[in-house]
């Protein structure tokens, strides 16, 4: 476990295991459903939402590579980080709910456009999938915290890589901005198509989602 200090109080970081899963996919749903503009734009349901990715999110906690963010005074959870080994056969849009095939088909075209770039033999790169703040700890440099730990964590096990898949201003400020990682791929939400329609051209802010990538032997 990792004790960190943010802006306004002192956080502690650990590997996510079967004590926080719950509560953390309960603060990770909740946030993209309600936060997310990929999420709002699909009007998808926070139920329907935990029934489709409840069996992902457990085996990607079981992979030992997401952290769990605590205040070490009382563990109360501050933030999650879901990490996943890289996988470009996971992002398939087969057998995948009309509901939620936007977001998988949006995510394939990220990763295929990345692939064109780089290819990367299994077990070069971890994937952070998922990541949440809830709304008291936010701005607090939990987020950022949480990411340098996943990059040591990573780097710990002998991957080369850490890749995110951002879709949000924020993160895409953290990450590029404030962690230096590269943009190395980038669909415009304007000009993504998906079953004939563009399902998220109404979002303006970021212009898309985009793909980077961090260099663990660099950092």
């Amino acid at each position: 476990m990792t004790n960190l200090c943010t802006n306004a109080r002192p956080v502690a970081i650990r590997t996510l295991g079967d004590a926080e899963i719950v509560s953390c996919f309960a603060l990770a749903t909740e946030a993209f459903v309600r936060g997310s503009t990929l999420h709002r734009a699909l009007n998808i349901g926070l139920e329907d939402y935990r029934a489709y990715l409840w069996p992902s999110f457990r085996s990607m906690i079981s992979e030992g590579l997401s952290v769990v963010a605590v205040d070490p005074a009382d563990d109360q959870i501050l933030g999650c980080l879901i990490v996943t080994a890289f996988n470009p056969e996971n992002f398939s849009t087969s057998e995948v709910a009309h509901q939620f095939l936007p977001l998988v088909a949006l995510t394939s075209e990220l990763v295929a456009m990345y692939q064109t770039k780089r290819s990367l033999s299994q077990g070069e790169a971890v994937l952070v999938d998922m990541g949440a703040v809830p709304p008291h700890a936010a701005g607090q440099g939990v987020y950022k915290a949480m990411r340098m730990e996943v990059d040591q964590i990573a780097r710990d096990r002998g991957y080369r890589f850490i890749l995110g898949e951002l879709s949000s201003a924020a993160t895409q400020h953290v990450v590029l901005d404030l962690l230096g990682h590269r943009a190395v791929a980038e669909v415009e939400f304007s000009s993504f198509i998906v079953d004939g329609a563009r399902p998220f051209a109404g979002i303006s802010e970021p212009a898309g989602i985009v793909m980077s990538e961090g260099d663990l032997s660099c950092d």
